[in-house]
């Protein structure tokens, strides 16, 4: 039997997702979570085999919140379920510490076998998703100056180019108003970037969001 913990901060979702995996004999949904918070708290008191996590999730960040799972919990396999399909960002959360990155939009057989191929020690993408990493293995410049943003940079910088603000944003990933602000200089300055006409134009022509 694999244990999953499902954590989206939506509650129908997470009642869908939780309806659906409990379909298959060899799955069962142990825990639910709502925010990183309650995630962490959750594993505490049900251990899971698999998380399955939203991307955009409240609380410190994917990427934060996969390199704390990664000490706390090294066992547990994560898949990561997004509305952002760009190759760029799976990559990213890939070398995160997630075992499998897939769409929202994909079906439930084909989250399910997410599920049992990272619980089995492998390492899924989706096929849409493979074609377009191996392609953006083809294409890629040397030297990208997105390339050179730390995790949280990217981040920040995915959030601002879908118009999100900094309020929204700092909100979201639990930081301050200010530290967002510092964060959103520093990527306009590495990414040699005037405004955020610029940084929006520079995220969609890298094709870093859908």
């Amino acid at each position: 039997m694999i244990r999953v913990l499902v954590a989206d901060d939506h509650a129908v979702l997470r009642e869908g997702l939780r309806r659906i995996l409990e379909e298959y004999a060899d799955l069962k949904v142990v825990a639910e979570a709502g925010s990183g918070d309650e995630l962490m708290a959750a594993l505490a008191g049900s251990p899971a085999d698999v998380l399955v996590v939203d991307i955009s999730m409240p609380g410190p960040g994917v990427f934060a919140l996969l390199g704390r799972l990664r000490v706390e919990h090294p066992r547990l396999r994560c898949v990561v379920l997004t509305v952002h399909s760009a190759a760029q960002y799976a990559v990213r959360v890939l070398r995160a510490g997630a075992a499998g990155f897939l769409s929202k939009e994909q079906s439930p057989d084909l989250l399910v076998s997410a599920i049992r191929k990272v619980y089995g020690g492998g390492i899924f993408v989706s096929p849409s998703l493979a074609e377009m990493l191996a392609g953006n293995v083809a294409s890629r410049h040397a030297g990208e100056r997105h390339e050179a943003l730390s995790d949280r940079e990217f981040e920040v910088l995915v959030r601002i180019a879908s118009g999100q603000s900094i309020k929204v944003i700092s909100a979201d990933l639990s930081l301050s108003p200010k530290t967002v602000s510092t964060y959103h200089s520093r990527i306009r300055k590495k990414l040699d970037l005037q405004s955020d006409a610029e940084l929006t134009r520079y995220v969609l022509e890298h094709h870093l969001i859908p």
